[in-house]
């Protein structure tokens, strides 16, 4: 087999919930993620998310927002020693595999249009380019929850 025969998600068109949800957790799309930008102040990042703090933590603060179909978007907002935002942890928890595989799809392309061409990595997909933050892309789907794992790194 080529290595150009990998298979990538393919573009679909994507039904109004998912393209809806996909802006709820993107927001602006600015910045590395949310308008959010690595080095930032952590508490400055806290003020001006819209989303709910459920966990604060030594290195980390948890925010998440619950839709009206019981979906679920958590983020962690990493902070180094000095409080600056150094990695964003973005899981989301979906109904059904189907959604999860169509957000999973309506991401990665997102990310493609963008970032262009992934690694493959376990359940998902890896884009590590030079002076850009690493993106991890994943799914999650085991007995108890589905959905996917979304990681920006510094």
């Amino acid at each position: 087999m080529s290595i150009l025969a990998l298979t990538y998600p393919k573009k679909r068109s994507v039904k109004a919930s998912i393209s809806k949800l996909a802006n709820k957790i993107f927001g602006n799309n600015e910045g590395v993620f949310r308008g959010f930008e690595f080095g930032q102040d952590l508490e400055e990042i806290i003020l001006k998310e819209n989303f709910k703090v459920f966990e604060r933590e030594k290195d980390y603060v948890g925010v998440s927002f619950t839709n009206s179909k019981m979906e679920t978007i958590d983020i962690l907002y990493f902070k180094n020693i000095f409080n600056k935002l150094e990695k964003i942890q973005v899981d989301i928890y979906l109904n059904s595999e189907q959604e999860s595989n169509e957000l999973f799809d309506f991401v990665f392309h997102q990310i493609f249009e963008k970032r262009g061409f992934p690694i493959p990595i376990k359940l998902g997909y890896c884009w590590n380019r030079l002076n850009e933050p690493k993106i991890s892309l994943s799914k999650v789907n085991n007995k108890i929850e589905q959905g996917i794992l979304l990681i920006f790194e510094r």
